[in-house]
């Protein structure tokens, strides 16, 4: 008879442990709203049939696999993604209550345990339902970079679902914003931050195209010259591409314009020669040859072409020799913002040291 006591009391305990562990492990936090405390509420479990591709769809391409995993679904309508969210956060408030009650016997323990599995399952299929039904927010918003190549696409797809499922866990949907605005916004700047932290690493080289190689070179020679930005059909007739192609390509001129700079090492080779580096700028000999004194006259002249700020934040990182935050801490601004400031201006300085390249008479 004690024994099966005891046995009765260690499977009550398992089944408070297991109560715990999902209650705290809950990838959501709960917004409670009225209609959860009546107990004969609950709201309607959306799911959609899916559809699923033949094998050749699946193997088309990393865009087509990724929207064809798990099935597709129709787009939402805003009363169709509330009432999952409603769902969701439903099925964790009461998870939540059954955690935090006492059960006098190992039968009601048991039932609360198989209820909360039960109400976990659903919150999980609300989730899946409104994670499969927005993916396309994900290729959306990794079009930007698809510049970079094809060798990437399916990191940048991996990358903007977690930021797509981040966005579903934490949105509240009682505020009345759109989710597919808040769920854009989350996933672009994850992706941007991808692409920044793997370009600051080396992971992803960056190099363009030849085909934006052709059209960079056209539009700088147009900018040198002082004539207009030049027509869709003038690139196509200078870089001999097809006007379609180069009205397809010329978005992404801009974001390669604004590719993030990869670290720049002390060892660097700077000036119009390539025989100055970073720490001869930085490091002011009193008795300096007269080659280095150019060079640095021609390094500082071309910082003084920056704009002001530009300039300021060039004077107090490389001669004042401030930290990121210590810049940002005078200029009032992010250490982040600082940072993109100093990769602009040193992008600038270089390009305006570069040699002339020669040209044939």
């Amino acid at each position: 008879m004690a024994g099966k006591f005891n046995q009765q009391n260690s499977s009550q305990a398992d089944d408070a442990a297991e109560l715990k562990t999902m209650a705290d492990n809950l990838p959501i936090t709960t917004i409670m709203l009225s209609a959860f405390r009546q107990p004969a509420y609950a709201p309607p479990a959306i799911r959609q049939p899916r559809t699923y591709p033949t094998r050749s769809g699946v193997l088309a391409g990393p865009v087509t696999r990724f929207l064809a995993e798990r099935g597709t679904v129709e787009l939402l309508t805003p009363e169709q993604t509330e009432s999952l969210f409603t769902e969701m956060h439903w099925a964790g408030h009461h998870i939540l209550t059954l955690a935090r009650k006492r059960y006098r016997s190992a039968a009601t323990a048991h039932a609360a345990v198989q209820e909360a599995r039960r109400l976990m399952s659903r919150l999980e299929a609300a989730e899946e339902e409104l994670f499969i039904a927005n993916r396309r927010l994900v290729v959306h918003c990794a079009k930007t970079f698809w510049w970079i190549g094809p060798v990437w696409i399916n990191d940048f797809l991996q990358e903007g679902a977690r930021g797509l499922l981040h966005a579903i866990r934490k949105f509240d949907f009682t505020r009345g914003t759109p989710f597919y605005a808040y769920a854009q916004r989350a996933i672009s700047n994850r992706l941007r931050n991808f692409f920044r932290d793997h370009t600051r690493s080396g992971l992803l080289g960056i190099r363009p195209g030849h085909e934006i190689e052709r059209l960079l070179t056209a539009l700088t020679a147009a900018r040198a010259a002082g004539k207009p930005l030049p027509t869709d059909a003038d690139l196509a007739q200078t870089t001999d591409l097809a006007e379609e192609r180069v009205k397809r390509l010329r978005p992404f001129l801009e974001q390669w314009a604004h590719a993030p700079t990869p670290p720049l090492s002390l060892d660097a080779l700077i000036g119009a020669e390539k025989e100055t580096t970073l720490y001869d700028l930085i490091a002011e000999d009193a008795a300096a040859d007269a080659w280095q004194a150019a060079e640095r006259a021609e390094i500082w002249q071309a910082v003084a072409r920056l704009p002001d700020r530009e300039r300021r934040v060039m004077e107090m990182r490389f001669i004042a020799g401030h930290t990121l935050e210590e810049t940002g801490n005078e200029l009032q601004l992010t250490r982040a913002r600082i940072k993109q400031i100093e990769d602009q201006a040193l992008r600038k300085v270089r390009q305006w040291l570069q040699p002339p390249s020669a040209t044939t008479p």
